[in-house]
């Protein structure tokens, strides 16, 4: 990742130059106030993938804090059993031993 240093002058005088990088390059610009940080500016794309990343890096310790605790869940044998179960109920598809895996129908995009 390039990292890109622009004094705090340059976002009022040039804010649109400094968006299209950020979305372009998907790097963050940091911004200087008196020669010192101050501010990173970062398209809303790159934040929100950020933010979503964190979000499940947090679930996922929340869940390896619950396996410590001894807190009950499902193997992914059963996730997988109680799903093939409810697609069998709905009759979306029937499986057998050996169409376990069947091919998926290919649609035109939309």
């Amino acid at each position: 990742m390039q990292i890109r240093i622009e004094p705090s002058r340059e976002i009022r005088k040039n804010y649109n130059t400094i968006a299209k990088l950020c979305r372009e390059s998907g790097a963050p610009v940091f911004i200087t106030k008196n020669g010192m940080g101050n501010l990173v500016a970062v398209s809303l794309e790159q934040f929100c993938m950020r933010e979503s990343r964190i979000e499940f890096r947090e679930r996922l310790v929340d869940i390896e804090k619950n396996r410590r605790k001894g807190v009950k869940d499902f193997s992914v044998a059963e996730v997988r059993r109680r799903l093939l179960g409810l697609i069998e109920n709905y009759n979306l598809l029937k499986l057998t031993e050996e169409n376990e895996y069947p091919a998926r129908e290919k649609h035109p995009p939309e």
